[in-house]
């Protein structure tokens, strides 16, 4: 499955996603940008956007009103260990209450893997991250877990949170 990120205005990017509306597509906004996700085994729609490779993934991204996307730089060698520790991690993200879709998207053309969570609500959002299931989750993606080293990333972590309209 392929996974593609646009950046632009609110109004410019939702004019494309009505246009293209049988599309697997979601716009989400924070107060820095909006970015328009299409998820399809297709080409994208989008004339330059960020192209991943969905790694893991389940549920449904067009419903969610929050949506949180953690940003992990991985060198070339530490692929495959960073992606072996992160999808045997992400079960601990079933069944949690409010999460109605996850992914881990790999990079097409960059170094820079995307673990994406979309939430019900930003409150759901927030009670997981006072969990367990979280900290051992963060874990990998913070270096601390066995056999994960600083090599594996070439930069730090980071997490942008974003709305969709609908939760508005």
């Amino acid at each position: 499955m392929n996974f593609y990120i646009a950046l632009g205005t609110v109004d410019f990017l939702d004019k494309l996603r009505v246009k293209h509306k049988n599309e697997n597509m979601a716009l989400i906004y924070n107060n820095e940008t909006a970015i328009l996700l299409h998820e399809t085994t297709r080409k994208s729609i989008f004339a330059a956007p960020r192209k991943y490779e969905v790694l893991f993934g389940f549920g449904n991204i067009q419903d969610a009103g929050f949506a949180a996307f953690t940003y992990v730089p991985v060198t070339d060698e530490g692929k495959p260990l960073f992606e072996y520790n992160i999808t045997q991690k992400s079960s601990l993200l079933k069944d949690t209450l409010g999460l109605l879709a996850f992914r881990i998207l790999r990079p097409i053309k960059s170094d820079t893997y995307v673990i994406a969570s979309f939430w019900l609500k930003e409150s759901y959002y927030l009670d997981w991250t006072r969990s367990p299931a979280f900290e051992e989750l963060e874990q990998v993606i913070e270096k601390t877990k066995a056999g994960i080293s600083k090599t594996v990333f070439s930069g730090p972590a980071y997490t942008k949170t974003f709305h969709s309209l609908q939760e508005d």
